[in-house]
């Protein structure tokens, strides 16, 4: 019986440092979690701002390729 005993209490023993170790390691991925959702909101809000970049950037080239097709049709028309 008392060596039934020292078992159970040095399991009990164990699993109380193991859950301690659970414990810490549970609030350092919550800590990391809450870091990736941080740094994730950033990065999409970067994205949307980059995106409106772009098609800012795409309408000025389809205007600039359009005024270049005008003055090529009007360069072509004062030469003749």
């Amino acid at each position: 019986m008392r060596k039934q005993y020292a078992f159970l209490l040095a399991e009990s023993t164990e699993m109380r440092k193991q859950s301690s170790i659970l414990r810490k390691q549970y609030a350092f991925l919550l800590a990391e979690n809450t870091k990736m959702r941080k740094q994730s909101d950033i990065l999409r809000k970067h994205l949307a701002i980059l995106l409106s970049q772009n098609t800012k950037m795409n309408n000025r080239i389809t205007q600039i390729r359009n005024n270049s097709g005008i003055l090529r049709k009007e360069s072509t028309f004062l030469l003749a």
